[in-house]
């Protein structure tokens, strides 16, 4: 389809179609849990990290990593300058492997915490307080930190130290370790609006506070996430409060797996961004067995790569208009069940017949493409202005702290999508 501009010129719009390729974009997707102890084994230096040789091709394609660190060995005493030292290690060990931590510090393992766990709330926030300076060296580097240490494998139940007052000291804590730097995470929506509500916690916390769900679809209540009957409105409550954290967890099989449409209906409404590809295999087996039966280009996809490939944002260019003024817009689907939480910047490129180029940054925040919407954006192009034919327009997009590139989920986009160009008439 062709706009008409002034001065003999006019705009060729390219094909808009949507791919369902896997993307690789950063910051979202299929993940697996690496655990670590703190204290590293008799004999081992703190700085030699082994798991290479455990980190196979499935492994090596994703590009989230849930680091889940133990530090049950410092129950009763701070944590040690050769524990910190591997703590470090760890994390520049994923950063080497080009992987984004979800980031996960626990007393335990094995569903004993009260057994694990230090017997005061001062000595949990000593450890926060000395991991945070770690965890700001590393800030670009971590997604989310889940939890705040305490509970059966960390995932904040079962312990004494989750009445009101203490969760809204250990969050409030963290927070300030960490000095703001990251997304956290709490387990339920009602330890997220206990603190929320609170006037223990700094104002900021609203903004860097989500959800992780390791129990999805494992009972009526995800295994305790929601009270009773109060599934649905969780779910609304989920769409409208959390649209721009980094949101996920685990997929839980239940008597009757679910299957992969209704789960991704809700993934929708949950924002979910990342989901352990391991756990729980009857569950993802399921999907793996089904087919989509959606038409275009979703149809005979599996229900697990339909899911996995709609996990976090998917930005998929729908079309380049005429609007206000004559200026082109370029309209944008986030058909993806999240947003983008961190930010990045986007660029208008065009490209001359003998190769010259010039780009110019978008007035735009990617991260308001909200889930499930379009959004127009405007290219500053207008057809009253004056353009060489045969120079061609593309798209970038690119996450601001490393400069990475954020792919479009259109066939034929690369590291940059053309939209168009310009013809004589």
């Amino acid at each position: 389809m062709r706009i008409r501009f002034r001065h003999s010129v006019g705009f060729q719009k390219s094909e808009y179609r949507e791919s369902a390729a896997p993307l690789r974009n950063p910051g979202c997707g299929w993940y697996h849990i690496y655990t670590f102890p703190a204290q590293p084994p008799a004999g081992a230096s703190p700085v030699s990290i082994e798991e290479e040789a455990w980190m196979d091709d499935a492994c090596r394609e994703e590009q989230l990593a849930l680091a889940l660190i133990d530090i049950g060995a410092f129950r009763t005493r701070a944590i040690t300058e050769e524990a910190l030292l591997r703590v470090t290690s760890i994390l520049d060990y994923f950063r080497r492997n080009r992987k984004q931590v979800i980031l996960r510090f626990v007393y335990d393992t094995e569903g004993k915490c009260m057994m694990k766990e230090p017997l005061t709330l001062s000595m949990v926030k000593r450890h926060m307080e000395q991991l945070g300076g770690i965890v700001r060296t590393y800030r670009e580097d971590i997604l989310v930190v889940q939890g705040v240490f305490v509970g059966n494998w960390g995932e904040m139940h079962g312990s004494k130290f989750l009445d009101d007052r203490s969760l809204c000291e250990l969050i409030d804590t963290l927070y300030q370790a960490t000095e703001r730097a990251c997304f956290l995470a709490v387990r339920t929506p009602d330890q997220w609006r206990r603190i929320v509500g609170s006037d223990r916690v700094g104002e900021g916390v609203v903004r860097r506070l989500g959800l992780f769900n390791d129990g999805m679809f494992g009972s009526p209540t995800d295994l305790g996430t929601y009270s009773a009957g109060g599934r649905q409105e969780e779910l609304v409550w989920q769409k409208e409060h959390l649209a721009f954290m980094p949101n996920g967890g685990e997929a839980i099989a239940d008597a009757i797996p679910v299957g992969c449409m209704e789960a991704a209906k809700e993934m929708g409404e949950m924002h979910v961004g990342y989901l352990n590809s391991v756990y729980h295999p009857d569950q993802l087996e399921h999907w793996k067995r089904e087919t989509v039966e959606e038409s275009g280009c979703w149809a005979g996809i599996s229900g697990y790569d339909y899911i996995g490939r709609h996990l976090g944002y998917r930005f998929v260019v729908r079309d380049v208009e005429e609007g206000k003024g004559k200026e082109l817009y370029i309209k944008i689907e986030n058909c993806g069940f999240g947003n983008l939480c961190q930010e990045a910047d986007c660029f208008l490129e065009i490209e001359t017949g003998d190769g010259k180029a010039v780009s110019r940054r978008l007035d735009t925040d990617p991260r308001q493409w909200k889930s499930g919407e379009a959004t127009l954006l405007p290219t500053g192009l207008s057809s009253k202005g004056k353009y060489e034919a045969g120079s061609r327009i593309y798209l970038a997009l690119r996450r601001r702290s490393d400069g990475r590139n954020i792919l479009f989920a259109n066939q034929n986009a690369g590291k940059r999508f053309q939209i168009g160009e310009f013809f004589d008439f």
